[in-house]
This record gives structure tokens, C-alpha cells and sequence, in this order.
């Protein structure tokens, strides 16, 4: 008589699982050997003659555009170190619309002394003396006044531009200018008791 085998109850039957190719050493090799390709190959790229000249021709463009711009932010300062190199400034500017004018620097520019006198009726003179402590040529600035009351409250300001005053262009390196502009005050009725004088840029 035939025996007949049954499984016990609770049993399982585990099947094997094969090996994924990304578990097995084989996989993990050839991931390995086509990342090491790639890097190499970009190395290899770079190290081209071609892409390393043109690399040096775009680093050299940038290099030359910095320094362009570099020199025009500066052209005034430039030019008034080294006139010699004023004409090669001024060719550059043709081309790009831009202009030389004289160094701008108003902390190097300081008002020796001044005095503001009653002359006739509305007419007043005032006086001063601007000096350039800059060693280099500056920029001739303009002059406000400023008339006070006894309160030292301005009452009437006025600004004198260089063409008003008939001054030069420019202040020489070390140099003072001395100016007398006569000034016609018209206040309403409101006292004059002092006054205030500043040099600046416009």
C-alpha cells in the first residue's frame, strides 16, 4: 500500500531568490568601470589642446574687459597722475561717449578763510580763499552760502558755480584760489547775524 507524505502544518516552503545583478560583485564592478570611463574621458576633455587654448582665450577677453572698466571708472584719476596718458584716454572715450574731466576729490579741498561784509544798502561782498591739499590737480568746486539769523537759522542761501565766480577749471595740486563775489541780499525784513560757507561738487 502506498504512503502518502504531507507537509506539516506551519511549514513553509522558501523558494531561493536570485541574486540581483546591482547585489552581486560583477554589477557593482562594471558601475565602477563606467564611472571611472566617464571622469576619465572629461579629463581627457580639459587636457585637450584646443579646449585649453580657447579656455585661455576667454580667461585673457575677461582679464582685458576688467581692466577696460577698471580704467574707465578711473580715467580722471588716471589722467591727472599722468598727462602724458590723457590723448590715449580721450581716443578710448570717443568711441564709448564718455568724457575726461578734472579729479573730483572734496575732502582734499578746504576754505583757507572767508568774511562776508556789508558793502552798500542790499549789497554785500563776500570774500574766501579754497586751497587743494591733494597732491594732484582737483576739480574747482562750487560755493554755497548761507545767511543765519540770531537764531543761527539760514534765512537765504545762495550757490556760486565756478563760471559765476570766474574761476578755473581746475584748483592746482597744493594750490589756493582766491575769489570776492559781491552778493545782493534780500532776507524780507529778517536780520542778518552770520553765515555759513561750504564747498561741494554738484
Amino acid at each position: 500500500m502506498g504512503r502518502t507524505e504531507n507537509l506539516q502544518d506551519g511549514a513553509v516552503g522558501v523558494i531561493p531568490r536570485a541574486q540581483d545583478e546591482d547585489d552581486s560583485p560583477e554589477g557593482t564592478s562594471g558601475a565602477d568601470e563606467v564611472s571611472f570611463v566617464r571622469a576619465a574621458k572629461r579629463k581627457a576633455f580639459w587636457r585637450r589642446p584646443l579646449v585649453r587654448t580657447g579656455l585661455g582665450v576667454i580667461a585673457m577677453v575677461l582679464l582685458c574687459t576688467l581692466v577696460l572698466q577698471m580704467v574707465l571708472q578711473e580715467r580722471d584719476r588716471i589722467a591727472a597722475m599722468d598727462v602724458r596718458v590723457r590723448p590715449w584716454l580721450q581716443r578710448l572715450c570717443e568711441p564709448l561717449q564718455c568724457t575726461l574731466a578734472p579729479l573730483r576729490q572734496i575732502s582734499d579741498v578746504v576754505i583757507e578763510s572767508s568774511s562776508f561784509n556789508k558793502a552798500r544798502g542790499d549789497s554785500y561782498q563776500l570774500v574766501f580763499v579754497i586751497k587743494n591739499r591733494a597732491t594732484l590737480p582737483l576739480s574747482m568746486p562750487a560755493m554755497e552760502l548761507t545767511l543765519t539769523d540770531t537764531q543761527d537759522q539760514p534765512v537765504l542761501r545762495r550757490v556760486f558755480l565756478p563760471q559765476e565766480m570766474g574761476a578755473p577749471a581746475e584748483l592746482p595740486a597744493l594750490g589756493e584760489w582766491t575769489s570776492s563775489v559781491a552778493v545782493v541780499v534780500t532776507t524780507g525784513g529778517a536780520r542778518v547775524a552770520g553765515y555759513r560757507l561750504l564747498a561741494f561738487y554738484p
